[in-house]
């Protein structure tokens, strides 16, 4: 591969989403010379358009990370939603757990928002950031001192470091080697803003049944965004349905918990599976994001294990600039793996669990999901330690969590 005349960047970030774009930022703000590419330029956010279909629910942790590098402000500005509770409850017993904000002294839980709000507001914060789009990665190489990039241009850029952040068919994965590990689920995810009968009251709400949770996050113009994972052949039927029919279907696989569903804009779904790197970096290779880790949805921790991914590995690079190494030391990037990898198969385990348990149709288990939830909901000490882990505060973490 030749590199005659190639720029020389401290990291090249592959994967402008979410993940890579707060990524970019953060490390240009921290004083590193820093390449992003990306396959597709993202669109400008039009607050006065309808919601997007991606969405994330943002917590306390990783939404500080995204204040420290001042893109909060405009996220929160243009259109993001606060929660202040959150009700879990089984489809087949008698017992609600209700988490709420006061519990540990926060205004709220978490905040829902656009994706590509998010995207955008991190675009227009690159400042030096060298950006190559349209752009996709054709071949990597990795040489003691560098790793070289050649893009579908036949161009070539050299790093110390890259990293792969764009998603979990990630190419930096490939090219590197890196095996993953996982199996689908044999779900699918029906997404779409819903108008229901009674406001949200800025809770967001989930219902356990045995063919998967339905989920209402609240909006900031009173609907709520539906997340309902249905094993593929409820899926089917779902997806078979007309309006009317599927907001009735709705209805009743909520509980009824805000009324009736009066509308049901636009929906798509998507396919459910667990992915996970056996490892999270090599020598001038890291991973972040979806090319390190997917993990089932109904926690909705995924772009936030990506944001605290970005706050790691961040703080891994500074490290070990200031023990005089370059970015692409594997001892700092093994850091930022120990750190992460722990923090990412548990909250993985979790869910997967969850969705094993909850989508049993055993006696005994039904009981015991009954006897935890209502345990959990009788016990503070319980209830806080849940919310303290689901909104990623740490007072010892990464500067960027600070």
């Amino acid at each position: 591969m030749s590199r005659a005349g190639a720029p020389r960047y401290d990291v090249a970030v592959v994967g402008g989403g979410m993940v890579g774009a707060v990524l970019a930022v953060a490390l240009e703000q921290t004083g590193f010379a820093v390449a992003l590419i990306e396959a597709k330029q993202p669109g400008r956010f039009d607050a006065q358009a309808d919601y997007d279909l991606r969405l994330s629910a943002i917590a306390p942790g990783p939404r500080r990370v995204l204040a420290n590098l001042g893109l909060w402000e405009t996220v929160e500005r243009t259109r993001a939603c606060a929660f202040t509770g959150m009700k879990v409850w089984d489809a087949g017993g008698h017992a609600e757990l209700f988490l709420e904000h006061t519990a540990i002294g926060l205004p709220e839980l978490g905040h829902i928002v656009e994706n590509e709000l998010v995207v955008d507001t991190a675009w227009q914060t690159l400042g030096s950031v060298d950006v190559f789009c349209p752009a996709m990665l054709a071949d990597l190489e990795i040489e003691p001192d560098r790793a070289c990039l050649r893009l579908d241009d036949d161009s070539v850029i050299t790093a110390a470091l890259v990293v792969g952040a764009e998603g979990a068919n990630s190419p930096v994965r490939g090219f590197a080697g890196i095996e993953t590990t996982g199996w689908a689920y044999g779900q699918r995810c029906t997404v779409g803003a819903v108008t229901p009968e009674k406001h949200h009251r800025h809770i967001a709400w989930q219902r356990f049944t045995e063919t998967g949770p339905v989920a209402f996050l609240p909006l900031s113009d009173g609907r709520c965004s539906l997340a309902w994972h249905a094993d593929e052949a409820l899926a089917d039927e779902l997806k078979a349905l007309d309006h009317d029919a599927f907001c009735a279907r709705l209805t009743e696989a909520s509980g009824g918990v805000l009324g009736k569903i009066e509308k049901m804009d636009t929906r798509a779904a998507f396919p459910l599976k667990l992915l996970h790197a056996k490892r999270y970096c090599d020598h001038r290779i890291a991973l972040a994001g979806d090319a390190a880790h997917v993990l089932h949805p109904m926690a909705g921790q995924g772009v936030n294990l990506g944001l605290l991914d970005v706050a790691e590995l961040v703080g891994a690079l500074e490290a070990g600039r200031e023990a005089g190494r370059d970015a692409g030391d594997l001892t700092y990037l093994k850091r930022y793996q120990r750190a992460r990898m722990a923090e990412n198969l548990l909250m993985m385990g979790a869910t997967d669990a969850l969705k094993r348990v909850y989508g049993s149709r055993l006696p005994w288990l039904r009981q015991l999901r009954e006897q935890a939830i209502a345990s959990a909901a009788g016990l503070a000490p319980v209830r806080q330690l849940m919310i303290h882990h689901a909104v990623g505060l740490a007072a010892d973490g990464p500067r960027l969590l600070r």
